[in-house]
């Protein structure tokens, strides 16, 4: 078994695998097998034997574990800044995954970009701490992530696509951000805008450029080819969204825009501040799209026409890649690449 009979601080002993086994009226190498989700043991003896343990007070000793089986039943997420909400819809769903296959969750952020932190941790991830990562983080030129792989840690890149050598050599749960900027510019002539301008993240985003080359593409294929003087890039934020869209809108009638797609909702949020700001009524005067369907886009206030992809199932499919992955480090590499939905709602005419 993983425990021993050490008593604590207190004085007391505390309970063991045998007390647990001798409780549950199995063996101890059923309750060993039980408490570490292994599929030999059925889920009506495994739930039985988890209950008892809960009981007793049990608690595994993690440290022996890993030492015994080399794994440590732990998942590092790594996710983008925190303060975009699209990132905690995600990490959310990867937990209940993860938790649902008795792993626990190691969170990491890269919100200090700069620091030279960010690589420092992925680095500590090496050497035992976890037994894999899913990545979501956007910064997937990071050095550190190719060392990862290098190593030999699994690692599944979630909602991120991946230029170059790293993204044929990575396992990917991604949606099709091409499409999704046809999508959207499809709607947004159908709805006669014709003068359409653009405010996109950083242009180093695999995902955001797919994005972009997809809505590009649509118009010209609609005869309504993109003017570069109506893109401005920058940071995935409403405050960029509001400045950017000032800087578009503040003009007169004439040159103004007639609809701006922002490459995400984040970055819509402040287009819509702007339309505000400057009297502007939406949709009638300025149409504005977004993309990730956050939850709040679809409250009246916002009520904004965006793309949604399927995060619980995207979510669902990382983790089985990543048990794949590492239960087959051999395996090809693995691309699952969900469909997404255009939603229509007021903030653009139908």
């Amino acid at each position: 078994m993983l425990d021993r009979a050490v008593s604590d601080s207190a004085g007391r002993v505390p309970v063991t695998g045998y007390d647990v086994a001798r409780a549950a009226g199995v063996s101890q190498s059923t309750v060993s097998r039980a408490l570490r989700g292994d599929v030999r043991v059925v889920g009506r003896t495994r739930e039985h034997v988890l209950r008892v343990a809960r009981e007793l007070g049990y608690v595994v000793n993690v440290s022996a574990r890993t030492l015994i089986t080399r794994r440590s039943a732990t998942i590092a997420i790594v996710s983008g800044d925190l303060r975009n909400p699209s990132y905690p819809a995600l990490v959310q769903s990867l937990q209940e995954q993860f938790h649902a296959r008795d792993h626990r969750v190691l969170l990491m952020s890269d919100h200090d970009e700069g620091s030279g932190r960010f690589e420092e941790d992925l680095e500590g991830l090496r050497g035992g701490l976890v037994d894999g990562v899913v990545y979501l983080s956007a910064r997937t030129d990071s050095s550190a992530v190719a060392e990862l792989v290098e190593a030999g840690l699994p690692l599944v890149v979630l909602n991120r696509d991946v230029d170059g050598a790293l993204g044929r050599r990575v396992d990917r749960v991604i949606s099709d951000n091409v499409e999704g900027g046809r999508l959207l510019a499809r709607h947004l002539h159908a709805c006669g805008a014709r003068r359409i301008a653009v405010v996109a993240g950083p242009a180093d985003n695999p995902s955001l450029r797919r994005r972009a080359r997809g809505f590009a593409a649509e118009l010209r294929r609609l005869g309504v080819p993109l003017d570069p003087a109506l893109v401005r890039r920058g940071t995935v934020t409403p405050a960029f969204g509001l400045q950017a869209a000032l800087q578009l809108l503040d003009v007169p009638a004439a040159r103004r825009p007639d609809a701006v797609f922002g490459q995400t909702d984040y970055i819509a949020l402040g287009v819509l501040d702007a339309a505000g700001r400057l009297g502007l009524r939406v949709p009638q005067d300025l149409q504005v799209v977004g993309y990730n369907d956050l939850d709040w886009a679809g409250w009246s206030m916002i009520d904004l026409t965006t793309v949604r992809q399927p995060l619980a199932e995207m979510a669902r499919a990382a983790a089985d890649a990543l048990f794949a992955r590492m239960a087959d480090p051999a395996a090809p590499p693995l691309l699952r690449n969900f469909a997404v939905e255009l939603v229509v709602r007021g903030s653009t005419r139908s």
